[in-house]
């Protein structure tokens, strides 16, 4: 788990070390934070962006589950739940994709460094894939996957603030709500999420199910990433033995059981994330989907103007985020 750069005096409570942390949240949040502060009035306290902080049994928490992750204890109720899902949800789709154990949410403790609670304290703030983006290293993300968080942050219009901008020490991992209770930019960017006050999102998506002898725009969609990832075949849209051997072979690249089906494991593996400007057999597949949903654009394999406009209305269409960009979500909702 993360600590929120700061720079304040040495803590004169004591702190589990960051290790323990990562490895043993579980077994922390359980014990409530209790090593860290006595039944007195700490639990008064704020968390470093002013939100009320507390021991699970204390805050209105909501269970947090995202793609392949699970966020011990949750987050917070309410907005900052609409918020903070919505940015776990836009990293598994458009950034990578999330898994468990690594990602974190309520935990009741202190900054490293600091007498301040974290912001996790309060449910305010999230990990993701911890392992992959250790604090205060720099440079874990591509830039291309700099290039998607940065639109994720856009989209929040400062509301959220991103570890991997602090001054000091980076802290890449990290997600966190940048303004205190009762703040109206909270609310607002909540209502333009669509939020519902803290009911998490239905999970687990389901995957249509492709196998040979299928034939349509599915089976085509599958051709078209596989020529994405490099195997040579024909989208003529016939689930034949050709596709069912490139499948085998692409699934055991993968580490996935390799039975020629086309299920939730494969196409969450088989699916690539694009946007305006994208060009190739990923967005020929994306364009066969909004076709075969009633949504005219060419298939031409160029992610312009047509091809945009046409994944918003389809976007709208099925209650998602409205941002023209095809990450799981919007794949699985394409190919149902």
């Amino acid at each position: 788990m993360c600590d929120e750069h700061a720079t304040i005096a040495a803590p004169t409570r004591p702190r589990l070390p960051r290790r323990t942390l990562i490895r043993g949240a579980g077994a922390l949040l359980l014990t409530g934070g209790a090593g860290l502060a006595g039944a007195g009035g700490a639990f008064a306290a704020t968390s470093q962006n002013g939100w009320p902080a507390g021991t699970s049994s204390q805050l209105p928490l909501a269970s947090l589950s995202v793609g392949g992750a699970t966020f011990p204890a949750g987050v917070r109720t309410g907005d900052v739940y609409t918020v903070l899902s919505y940015v776990a949800r836009q990293v598994n789709a458009t950034v990578e994709a999330l898994y468990s154990p690594g990602c974190w949410g309520h935990s009741y403790r202190e900054i490293s460094g600091s007498t301040t609670l974290s912001n996790h304290s309060s449910g305010t703030a999230i990990d993701v894939n911890a392992p992959d983006h250790p604090l205060g290293a720099s440079g874990t993300f591509t830039s291309a996957q700099v290039a998607a968080i940065r639109t994720i942050l856009q989209r929040c219009n400062g509301v959220v603030r991103w570890g991997g901008d602090y001054s000091g020490r980076k802290d890449e991992m990290h997600f966190e709500i940048n303004v205190g209770p009762g703040d109206s930019r909270l609310a607002t960017l909540a209502a333009s999420l669509g939020g519902g006050g803290g009911t998490p999102d239905p999970e687990p998506v389901h995957w249509s199910t492709v196998r040979s002898g299928d034939s349509g725009f599915r089976v085509r969609t599958v051709q078209y990433l596989l020529r994405q990832r490099g195997y040579s075949l024909t989208a003529d849209g016939i689930f034949g033995s050709g596709t069912k051997s490139a499948v085998v072979s692409f699934q055991s690249a993968q580490g996935l059981t390799a039975d020629g089906i086309v299920g939730t494991n494969t196409w969450t593996a088989l699916v690539v994330t694009v946007r305006s400007g994208s060009s190739g057999d990923a967005v020929r597949g994306v364009q066969i989907c909004l076709t075969a949903k009633g949504f005219s654009t060419s298939v031409d394999g160029i992610f312009g103007s047509g091809t945009d406009s046409a994944v918003r209305s389809f976007q709208s269409s099925r209650s998602l985020v409205v941002d023209g960009i095809v990450g799981s979500d919007t794949w699985q909702a394409l190919t149902a």
